[in-house]
């Protein structure tokens, strides 16, 4: 597709934004706080095209990520393309604030920089202060404006772990052309597995062009060792005898289940401990969660990580520890006798169940696991994990781990069995993108 038959189509989409907007804008700014809270104002001017102006002659390979859990994901990735792509220069654009200081810490040699609204002139001026020759894109980031400027510009586009839920492929192909136009203009997919991939041929992928890699999050290096979780129980005060339960990437009203649990629980088993780590930070903004008791199971207090971390760092002893932190849930994962993943007990989807499972910790989930549907299969067969059905069943799956040492170690040993055999997928997705871009010639822009 030429320059010129691309604008009036970059145009159009403008105009169906601008048509949006007088429903867009209202919500933006009642989400926002007119523009006090952080999340929404970091990196505004940024996403307008203001980026880091690139310099240097070699080509340049864009990746993009959007928040922490996709980061996290293409790090490795990126480690292994800047060993191995000697003249190329590979950076790295998100979405959110949060992805944005995990890359920034995760990979502090990389240039990292925000994604641009998916505006014409937004899109237009980063590409052209960043002057890609190649787009790599996670997972299923696919915005027309992007991509149309790919296109009049040349550059092969890329989809590295592709991922494609049942739900999205039903979403995009109710909209008939659109959504197959749409995916006309990714070049190449490595899918994830083969229903991934038989979804994104049914959007218009050319078939030939699509390949079967594996999942990413599979070759996550485990970056917490044993002593370090010594460490951190000994400074919490929480000797080896007494167990923890930490609840992952908690939803609001499964924060509530895990209270109620502890709280019935308690009498039984001296000593339980509980860790929160929320999926989304900012509800913690103010003194507690909404939606949260005020105090915590008999009456314990609710302690925040940031502020013990920041403080003397006193023994918690009883006290409910709230992770308020990004990028540290495998740090708490690490002390776990048993880890809760969240999203699960509520319509979210679930989170990723094998965070957990790489430090084999016995691993405990709830029915809407929707988003990691593989993952959950792979623990589920090789016996490595237990689904919880609802609250009742969580508390009494809970309770029987609780006192039964061996099945918790026999658990959690089987769950790192699974992950260890998983591996492979870092590798293999080199190989495809170095293929990919021995076949692409320089751009120019």
């Amino acid at each position: 597709m030429s320059r010129f038959k691309t604008l009036p189509l970059s145009w159009l989409c403008d105009l169906l934004y601008l048509l949006s907007s007088p429903l867009l804008v209202p919500a933006w700014l009642f989400l926002s706080r007119l523009m006090t809270r952080e999340k929404y104002r970091r990196g505004f001017f940024r996403k307008l095209g203001s980026v880091e102006r690139r310099e240097g002659a070699s080509r340049s390979l864009w990746v993009h990520a959007v928040s922490v859990g996709e980061v996290l994901t293409v790090a490795p990735l990126i480690e292994a393309l800047e060993r191995g792509l000697e003249d190329w220069d590979v950076s790295l654009s998100v979405s959110t604030p949060t992805g944005f200081d995990t890359a920034r810490k995760r990979l502090p040699g990389t240039t990292v920089f925000n994604a641009p609204f998916d505006i014409s002139p937004c899109v237009a001026r980063t590409f052209s202060r960043r002057r890609p020759d190649a787009l790599l894109l996670l997972e299923l980031e696919v915005w027309p404006n992007f991509l149309l400027a790919a296109r009049r510009r040349g550059l092969p586009v890329m989809v590295a772990n592709g991922r494609l839920s049942g739900g999205s492929s039903e979403r995009y192909l109710r909209t008939g052309f659109l959504g197959r136009w749409l995916f006309s203009m990714v070049d190449r997919v490595a899918a994830q597995n083969e229903v991934y991939a038989g979804r994104f041929k049914a959007l218009g992928v050319d078939p030939g062009n699509i390949e079967v890699l594996g999942n990413l999050k599979h070759d996550r290096e485990v970056s917490v060792t044993a002593a370090d979780a010594a460490e951190l129980r000994r400074r919490l005060g929480w000797s080896s005898g007494e167990l923890v339960i930490v609840g992952g990437c908690t939803h609001p009203g499964e924060e509530s289940i895990l209270l109620g649990i502890l709280s019935r629980l308690e009498s039984s088993h001296p000593g339980l401990r509980l860790v929160l780590a929320p999926r989304h930070i900012e509800r913690l903004a103010g003194e507690k969660p909404s939606g949260w008791p005020g105090r915590g199971a008999a009456e314990r207090s609710f302690t925040r990580w940031s502020e013990w971390r920041e403080g003397a760092g006193e023994p918690l002893g009883d006290s409910i520890l709230v992770v308020d932190t990004v990028g540290e849930l495998e740090r708490f994962y690490s002390i776990a006798d048993l880890a809760v993943v969240g999203g699960s007990f509520v319509p979210h989807g679930g989170h990723n169940v094998l965070e957990p499972a790489s430090l084999s910790k016995a691993v405990l989930f709830g029915p809407h696991t929707e988003n990691f549907a593989d993952e959950v299969s792979l623990l589920l067969e090789g016996q490595a994990a237990l689904l919880a059905r609802d609250a009742e069943e969580l508390e009494q799956a809970v309770g029987k781990l609780l006192g039964d040492a061996g099945e918790r170690a026999r658990l959690g040993e089987r769950a790192g069995e699974v992950f260890s055999g998983l591996s492979g997928a870092v590798e293999r997705h080199v190989e495809w993108i170095e293929r990919a871009l021995s076949l692409s010639k320089p751009s120019g822009n």
